[in-house]
């Protein structure tokens, strides 16, 4: 036996790879069917074509099946292979007779290392650029080639291959027990995307008013979540376009664009690889051989494994039984502690390899401990979150979005606007106080209407501020200042705000912009006959019908609405105007607005009278004819 010791053994190296190799011939006959064998019965069709008629099978094989297996089938591929190729290459390590016999070879640690984790990277690298070689063969046979769609992907192939294999690396150096490896590389894959969920359920159900965490932390884990990442990013587009040129002889020229993306990404993760590869490497040369058979073979992440798991288990179970039992937060804070208890001491099960396990009770007493004092800051609200509201002064701007309030059937039914008006943001502001106020009220004399409410606020020294509530108006306490119901009656009847609501300001400012009024719409239901009617008015007409709507709408004759008996408890079924604008230059609807029809609304009605729309104008509708008749004259 050789004396010296290596950095790198060709023999372990060529050892694992011939060990192994169902795994790599299995990846690479999923590659070899899906490309260059499915291109040559393309191939084949395309030869066997009539004389002058091509189907353009190779074409769609060069710009879109390659480059769409990128987007595809690389993902699940690496995925899996990525886990099962660590498996294989380091399973030594989960064996103490194995992984004795290979910590007394003449070779240091580091030559280990790298011999089995080159061995399994070659795994991937080597079919992958024995595929991307036959497939280009296979395009030169067909005389259409995509160069760039075959490099895209190899890119993504590689790169996402590297990433996976390394991570599971990584997850391995952590435990001595070869099923718990899967297990620990499917957690860390949804570990950040898990546990934002289940403190977003939690958090929704304890802190009043809780909307999300914002832009910020969904960006950090959709990051974290690589299949996630990779999967929205990756993707290409195929555009073919024909042009015939000539006088006499037709000239005939082809443009193909392919347009990928995801690369930067696949390369983002390939650096992240890259580290994993590093801190495995590390792991690796200090991992003690005697954790053979150990659930976790590195004794300062014990600590984290047990109250990882309690923290989960309670977060996930409790989560559960609440839902089947009910979701009180009494009953939600029950099972979260139970279950954090559980899982504590099965956790500590698993490290010992012993059910007797509850002599280790004070484990269990601190998980107890934490969850405790959590339920106690947030069910007393000791952050202050729940209570908080900004100082109008100290707010720039206001993204108000509400719905489920009054319906009409129109563009006013839901409200998604930024506020900058220091009156409308203090509106919104006592609104918001009501919204509050409504967190402990157990009965309310009266009716209402539930109304979603969304509010972020952007404070004038940067941050940001989202809440979200379920308000309930009762039309009793429209009267009552600080009451939810009077703070909507007053954005109802705020007409500027409804204004923007109802989006006349960007239709003005697109028809000022160039964009045509290209018609307006009268929809009418008869409830009796039950049909449908509709008139239409084009050019000069719908200007002045959309004239006329809003000089209404400014003199509150039309789009006003008011917190009722009548209104919060049934839908109005309501006669609809749609005014829609058009670009001239994509010939495409650029705005749709619609607005619901008041009878009060003399001037729109006149005008809907001379286009001849019927109104369902009765004899016992004196008011209305009156009204109408001094509008006309």
């Amino acid at each position: 036996m050789r004396s010296g010791t290596s950095y790198f053994d060709w023999t372990v190296f060529k050892k694992t790879i011939c060990r192994f190799w169902p795994l790599w011939a299995a990846y690479f006959m999923v590659w070899l069917v899906a490309l260059p064998l499915d291109g040559l019965m393309l191939l084949r069709l395309e030869a066997n074509a009539r004389p002058g008629v091509t189907g353009g099978y190779m074409e769609n094989f060069a710009f879109r099946q390659v480059p769409g297996a990128a987007e595809n089938a690389c993902l699940p591929l690496a995925v899996i292979f990525g886990v099962l190729t660590a498996m294989a290459v380091f399973s030594h390590l989960y064996n103490a007779r194995s992984a004795n016999l290979f910590g007394s070879l003449p070779i240091k640690r580091e030559g280990l290392f790298a011999s089995h984790y080159l061995a399994g990277l070659s795994f991937f690298i080597v079919p992958n650029a024995v595929i991307f070689l036959l497939t280009l063969l296979v395009e030169l046979a067909g005389g259409c080639v995509s160069v760039q769609g075959l490099l895209f992907w190899l890119g993504v192939a590689c790169g996402e291959c590297f990433f996976f294999y390394s991570l599971a690396v990584f997850c391995a150096m952590f435990t001595g027990h070869i099923l718990a490896l899967p297990a620990f590389y499917g957690i860390v894959n949804i570990l950040a995307y898990g546990v934002t969920a289940l403190v977003y359920t939690v958090f929704r159900s304890f802190y009043y008013g809780f909307s999300g965490f914002g832009g910020g932390v969904s960006r950090v884990v959709r990051w974290l979540t690589p299949t996630s990442c990779l999967s929205l990013s990756v993707g290409s587009y195929y555009q073919r376009t024909t042009e015939t040129l000539g006088n006499g002889d037709v000239v005939t020229t082809v443009e193909r664009v392919l347009s990928t993306r995801g690369l930067g990404t696949v390369g983002i993760y390939a650096l992240a690889a890259a580290v994993l590869t590093g801190c495995a490497f590390l792991l690796y040369r200090a991992r003690r051989l005697e954790s053979a058979g150990d659930v976790v073979s590195v004794r300062p992440m014990k600590p984290v494994f047990k109250y990882g798991v309690a923290f989960c288990a309670g977060m996930v179970f409790g989560v559960g039984t609440a839902f089947v039992l009910g979701r009180g937060e009494f009953v939600l804070m029950a099972a979260i502690l139970v279950w954090g208890v559980i899982g504590y001491f099965a956790a500590q099960m698993l490290l010992d390899k012993s059910f007797r396990v509850f002599n280790k009770w004070k484990g269990g007493l601190a998980v107890a401990g934490v969850f405790i004092a959590l339920f106690l800051v947030v069910g007393f609200d000791l952050t202050g979150y729940e209570t908080r509201i900004p100082d109008p002064a100290s707010v720039k701007s206001v993204q108000v979005d509400a719905s489920n309030g009054i319906y009409f059937n129109d563009n006013g039914d839901s409200i998604w606007l930024e506020v900058t008006d220091p009156a409308q943001i203090g509106q919104l502001v006592d609104l918001h106080r009501a919204a509050v106020a409504q967190r402990d009220r157990h009965a309310v004399s009266g009716s209402g209407r539930s109304m979603r409410l969304e509010l972020t606020y952007t404070l004038n020294n940067g941050s940001t501020l989202t809440r979200e509530y379920w308000v309930s108006l009762h039309p009793g306490e429209v009267q009552q200042e600080g009451t939810a119901a009077w703070a909507m009656e007053r954005l109802y009847h705020d007409t500027d705000f409804y204004w923007r609501v109802y989006e006349f300001d960007l239709l003005e400012d697109a028809i000022a912009e160039g964009k045509r009024l290209d018609r307006a719409e009268f929809w009418h239901y008869d409830e009796e006959k039950g049909e449908l009617t509709t008139v239409v008015g084009y050019g000069n007409d719908a200007r002045a019908l959309l004239d006329a709507v809003e000089e209404d709408f400014r003199a509150g004759r039309i789009g006003v609405r008011t917190i009722t008996d009548e209104t919060v408890l049934n839908y109005e079924n309501k006669d609809t105007l749609v005014f829609c604008v058009t670009d001239p230059a994509k010939g495409n609807i650029f705005l749709r607005t619609e607005i619901a029809l008041d009878k009060g609304a003399a001037g729109t009605l006149a005008e809907l009278e001379r286009l001849g729309a019927d109104l369902d104008l009765t004899h016992d509708d004196q008011e209305l004819r009156e009204a109408l008749q001094g509008w006309t004259d």
